[in-house]
């Protein structure tokens, strides 16, 4: 991959968690808990289109309403109870690496991440992963009520961090939530995984 220098003299780099940097198993768990009924696909149009999802992301509404609506989407013979219990442990924790790589990020640049995320997976950030030590800024769906790929999300997040657009480069694995973040003017790359993250800072000479 040619080099792609970034060229703006001040850079925040703002991240996805699941996916990017946190390994993630939903799909492999919702599939399980189906009999294989919900594909990776069925997953992903549940979280792009479902209200139960959004109002989740969006803190309206309580993990144990969410788990009882994916309960009756979803068609599933496990109860709201059992399927929270396995949303629990969607995110399985940091890819090996990731934390370091943050911390040798920290070094030149300003950190920060941007999540769809629930009351639980913040209550786990902060407790257990201690991301607020880890970045400078962590925007959480949840908690500011707007959602990725929405562009007043982003721009939320470009004002809090008082930025311009060219100021920050945003990765996420969703390809959705990547044209959402360019369709507010940020520099945003799809990236699956840190290994795929790697390559990306790499070629931006932001490594």
């Amino acid at each position: 991959m040619a080099n792609e220098p970034y060229s703006a003299t001040r850079v925040i780099l703002l991240f996805d968690l699941a996916g990017v940097l946190l390994e993630f198993c939903g799909v492999e768990s919702t599939s399980k808990l189906s009999a294989g009924a919900v594909s990776a696909q069925k997953f992903g149009d549940f979280w792009s289109k479902s209200p139960v999802a959004d109002h989740l992301y969006r803190g309206r509404i309580s993990p144990e309403e969410f788990a009882s609506g994916a309960v009756t989407e979803w068609a599933l013979t496990t109860t709201p109870t059992e399927f929270l219990i396995a949303f629990r442990q969607w995110l399985v924790g940091p890819y090996e690496g990731a934390f370091e790589l943050l911390a040798k990020l920290r070094r030149n640049h300003t950190l920060a991440c941007l999540s769809n995320t629930n009351v639980l997976d913040c209550e786990r950030f902060r407790a257990e992963l201690r991301l607020h030590e880890r970045f400078d800024f962590c925007f959480f769906s949840n908690e500011i009520g707007l959602r990725k790929p929405d562009i007043d999300c982003y721009r939320h997040v470009l004002e809090r961090l008082n930025a311009q657009p060219a100021e920050v480069v945003f990765f996420d694995d969703n390809l959705e939530c990547v044209e959402g973040a360019k369709a507010a003017g940020i520099s945003a790359y799809q990236c699956v995984g840190l290994a795929s993250l790697r390559k990306r800072l790499a070629a931006l000479t932001l490594l």
